[in-house]
């Protein structure tokens, strides 16, 4: 009796001790904690090669990435890279990488907001600038937010998904 009851009592140590062990590397991501997706992602490279590889009405795109805070109102955390073509034909790229998927997730609500506000405008004075403004490449992956505002949506579309997966 009393080697079975130690055999028991060992078996439920080592039970508690296997179940208790483990450890769970992906963080939860609320408030500001990220997943580790294992991928990084260079969003000021992303956003180059859109600028270079997209067709857009106003040719080059200007890089404004040193004025996106003064633009956009980020959260606090978030890198990204901004560029914009001529203020006629409402062009623009935004990449970004957020502190959190929360971050990233309300950063991705603003830019719907900004586009739907740019199509009013483009309604009444800028026809020829409505269609691309109703299908703008918006993808938010993780803490990875991407818009390309353009007539090239299948390309820059194409672009991003390389970098985003």
């Amino acid at each position: 009796m009393k080697k079975a009851f130690s055999l028991l009592l060992a078996l439920l140590l080592t039970v508690a001790l296997v179940a208790c062990g483990g450890k769970n590397e992906s963080k939860d991501t609320t408030d500001n904690e990220t997943k580790d997706t294992g991928k990084t992602v260079d969003v000021t490279a992303m956003a180059a090669e859109l600028a270079e590889k997209v067709k857009f009405e106003s040719g080059e795109m200007k890089d404004l990435t040193d004025k996106m805070d003064l633009v956009f109102d980020l959260p606090e955390g978030t890198q990204g890279a901004y560029y914009r073509g001529d203020g006629e034909t409402k062009e623009e790229i935004i990449t970004a990488r957020c502190a959190s998927e929360k971050d990233a997730a309300a950063l991705k609500s603003m830019l719907e907001t900004q586009v739907a506000d740019l199509l009013a405008d483009a309604q009444r004075y800028q026809p020829d600038a409505v269609p691309r403004l109703e299908n703008p490449v918006l993808i938010q992956k993780g803490v990875y937010v991407a818009l390309c505002i353009t007539d090239d949506a299948d390309t820059a579309e194409q672009i991003i998904k390389g970098y985003l997966g």
